[in-house]
């Protein structure tokens, strides 16, 4: 009997058990000598769907007016959505473009370790926010966009979208299984932007 993974030992591409502290660290470091693991990249500007991929879109009104558009706006860029979401997140600057960031989620003891690249930012009286995109090893392939808006009635509105296909052969025979992952983690930054616009 082999016995229990030992910490930080991989079990596949990107899902270790133990310190995930120290390998988003490692992670983070790597980031900056991997390409994108897909072609269209930026494509999220647009709103656009690569062919083969699927759509990612979420939004809610989470609270209403100037200062709390201006939080969660903050929030976003900070990397707090994230961390609100339950993700862990290793970045050295907020998000803008070219910035690299390891992001960890927890599945039960294990964690998946995902390293990503900001591709565009957006800074407007009333919309703001980026968009990252997957790099190599990561095992979706893809952009999400993560947008605070403030609607001419004063609703504070944010919105998530892009779009993702498997990025290993691994994700790609076990796609029903990686689609329900996805949207439950999609799900989660409706309730971290209430949280983080009520401050």
């Amino acid at each position: 009997m082999s016995g229990p993974p030992r910490a930080n030992r991989p079990l596949l591409p990107g899902l270790t058990i133990g310190a995930a502290e120290r390998t988003l660290r490692r992670t983070l470091r790597r980031a900056s000598a991997l390409d994108f693991n897909y072609a269209d990249v930026g494509a999220s500007r647009e709103q656009t769907v690569p062919t083969g991929c699927d759509s990612i879109a979420e939004s809610a009104v989470v609270g209403a007016g100037l200062a709390q558009f201006t939080l969660l706006a903050e929030g976003i860029r900070n990397w707090q959505i994230h961390r609100h979401a339950d993700l862990q997140i290793v970045a050295d600057h907020p998000a803008r473009e070219g910035v690299n960031v390891a992001i960890g989620q927890r599945l039960g003891p294990a964690t998946v370790v995902l390293s990503c690249r900001v591709v565009w930012t957006l800074d407007e009286p009333d919309r703001n926010g980026f968009a990252y995109g997957s790099l190599v090893g990561h095992p979706e392939a893809g952009e999400e966009a993560f947008v605070a808006e403030l609607e001419p009635d004063g609703a504070v509105r944010f919105r998530v979208y892009g779009f993702t296909a498997p990025g290993t052969v691994a994700t790609a025979a076990a796609r029903p299984l990686t689609r329900a992952l996805a949207r439950r983690a999609l799900l989660r930054y409706l309730p971290a932007a209430r949280d983080i616009a009520s401050r």
